[in-house]
């Protein structure tokens, strides 16, 4: 390989995948060490606002999305109901309405039987809870789901295994309808979930872990 074509695939390296570059730098870079450290840094800048101005943060930095950043009543209902449009958009569980918070508290009936209810503290949501009483097969798929899309709006950086991961960590996927009592939790992030179940009353709460 000779010294020109090793340079351009550093450089290349450097600029679309830079770990990659840096070790291929040190393997076989021409370069004295002063000029090493200045492409090196060029490149990762380079990197870094291509990056940037596509959008793309999460790419470098890891997610910066979560519960970790507290979020507003209204901020939560923009992400679930993004969740809901675009995980399950013909099931109607969409939160149409602003919330009303009354006395640090808010609540969204999705059935008599499936129950919203938010914890706010000085404008920012510290707790969410879910209220179900499943009693068939269709009530539990729409408490599962709605837990699910809770989970996509609060880490919307897991993908669908690990929402289910989640959902399995806390005994969900079996029938919430059944007459157990249990206690489970999980924690991803920022976010403790855990799950309480007394004669097929079920509670489902997320909150911020501190």
């Amino acid at each position: 390989m000779t010294s020109y074509i090793k340079n351009a695939a550093m450089i290349t390296l450097l600029i679309f995948f830079p770990p990659f570059g840096w070790l291929f730098m040190h393997k076989y870079s021409t370069f004295d060490r002063r000029t090493n450290i200045v492409l090196a840094v060029a490149c990762c800048a380079f990197f870094i606002y291509a990056n940037i101005s596509a959008g793309n943060v999460e790419n470098i930095f890891g997610s910066t999305k979560g519960f970790e950043q507290t979020l507003s009543p209204e901020d939560f209902r923009e992400r679930y109901n993004l969740a809901a449009q675009r995980l399950a958009p013909n099931l109607n569980l969409k939160l149409d309405e602003p919330f009303a918070v009354d006395e640090k508290i808010f609540r969204h009936e999705f059935t008599p039987k499936l129950t919203l209810e938010g914890t706010v503290d000085d404008g920012k949501i510290i707790a969410l809870k879910i209220f179900a009483a499943p009693e068939n097969q269709d009530e539990s798929f729409k408490t599962i789901n709605v837990l699910g899309l809770l989970i996509a709006a609060l880490n919307p950086e897991l993908d669908a295994e690990d929402r289910g991961e989640v959902l399995r960590d806390l005994r969900m996927l079996k029938n919430v309808a059944a007459e157990d009592n249990y206690d489970w939790t999980t924690t991803r992030g920022h976010v403790k979930y855990s799950v309480h179940a007394v004669d097929g009353k079920v509670t489902f709460t997320a909150a911020l872990n501190q």
